[in-house]
């Protein structure tokens, strides 16, 4: 009998032994296939990179996905439904037909709107209506559609949105209709048809120093109007142009869109922000990328794409969530929103009820604008700066 116990417990020994180490060789083998898969992601991701960046001219568009990876697409030009853009006809810029101040016909609607939304941020709800003028965020428009805001951006041009002046706009909107009807299409995969569409309609040069020069010889017409369909038929087309389109059509799809106006590298820059029933992203037209920021966990090697939020000397019309060229306000972000400790080599934020206290670790801290050397109590809305990094308490 005692024999069979111990036989027994050698048997149940062996076993449990066996059960270990096949446990542990599991465990060992998932440990190694999440350090192969990190590896070849983050190769993957460093090689696409490469070739988004390569030469100093972009050849393709780039997509920053919610499960971390980076996505290039090869770009297109001069497709077969976009002959009757000039640009694209003849493969060069075309200086596009430019009017005297106040001379196009306006809408009292058209303006009215244009000066409600003389804002950084134009949200999903609000769509242009025909008449809608734009030449920046503070810009005021009289009844005549003069530009009469003190905050005149040089010599840049107003640019108009009126389907019933425009019929290149007209048959712009009508093309992208086209292109993605009958094809059963995700939200995802119609914002991914979007940037390719607005990244071909401007594609007069692949170079963004040579369509800068395009623009400055148009903004030399002084305060002229311009419409949008003339500026994209001339392929000159900048961030403010292409971020208009960008929602200009999203809405036209029933796609969820916000127009944002704001910073990047140190310069005056606009955008999208596209909601869908499954992420928000960040859409730049001009620099052809597209973000996911519903998962910012992953940060993108190597660091790119500095935008900034809004002057954080200026927080009236605060614009959240995106990305800065040290990759980590997603991290911020998701501390914030479940109430977990903060610590940058700025600062260290800890929560109290309804906020955080932050305890400044450099001279680089920012609290709404004011730079502070102690400690100090956050609550809602607050904008807090830290050296690069701009976020609000929400």
């Amino acid at each position: 009998m005692f024999a069979r116990i111990g036989y027994n417990a050698v048997e149940l020994a062996a076993k449990t032994l066996g059960t270990g180490i096949r446990q542990a060789s599991n465990t060992f083998a998932k440990s190694s296939n999440i350090i192969s898969d990190t590896i070849q992601l983050t190769s993957q991701r460093v090689k696409n990179l490469n070739l988004y960046n390569s030469n100093g001219t972009r050849n393709h568009l780039f997509k920053f996905t919610k499960n971390g990876k980076i996505n290039i697409t090869q770009r297109v030009y001069g497709s077969e439904d976009l002959q009757y853009l000039e640009h694209i006809r003849s493969g060069q810029y075309v200086k596009p037909q430019i009017y005297p101040e106040g001379t196009l016909t306006c809408s009292k609607h058209g303006i009215e709107q244009s000066n409600k939304l003389a804002k950084n941020l134009i949200t999903e709800n609000e769509h242009f209506i025909d008449g809608y003028r734009y030449c920046g965020s503070k810009a005021c428009f009289d009844s005549s559609g003069k530009n009469i805001s003190k905050f005149r951006n040089g010599n840049q041009e107003i640019v108009i949105l009126d389907r019933t002046l425009d019929k290149t706009l007209v048959k712009i909107i009508d093309t992208f209709k086209n292109r993605i009807n009958g094809r059963n299409l995700t939200e995802e995969q119609k914002v991914d048809e979007l940037m390719k569409f607005v990244d071909e309609v401007f594609s007069a040069s692949k170079s963004g120093e040579q369509t800068s020069k395009y623009v400055a010889n148009m903004m030399k017409e002084q305060q002229a109007e311009v419409l949008l369909g003339d500026i994209i038929n001339s392929g000159a087309g900048m961030c403010r142009h292409r971020a208009l389109l960008t929602k200009t059509l999203a809405d036209e799809i029933n796609i969820k869109c916000r127009m944002v106006q704001g910073y990047y590298n140190g310069g005056g820059h606009a955008w999208n922000e596209i909601i869908t029933q499954k992420d928000t992203y960040l859409f730049d037209a001009m620099h052809g990328n597209i973000f996911s920021i519903g998962n910012t966990s992953r940060n993108i090697v190597p660091q790119v794409f500095p935008y900034k939020i809004t002057n954080p000397k200026d927080t009236s019309g605060l614009i959240s969530k995106y990305f800065d060229n040290n990759s980590t306000v997603g991290m911020i972000y998701r501390c914030v929103n479940h109430k977990t400790p903060i610590k940058t080599n700025e600062a260290i934020l800890l929560p109290i009820p309804n906020g955080y206290r932050i305890e400044p670790l450099t001279d680089n801290v920012l609290v709404n604008g004011e730079k502070i050397t102690g400690t100090r109590e956050l609550y809602l809305g607050d904008f807090i700066n830290l050296k690069d990094i701009g976020f609000q308490i929400i």
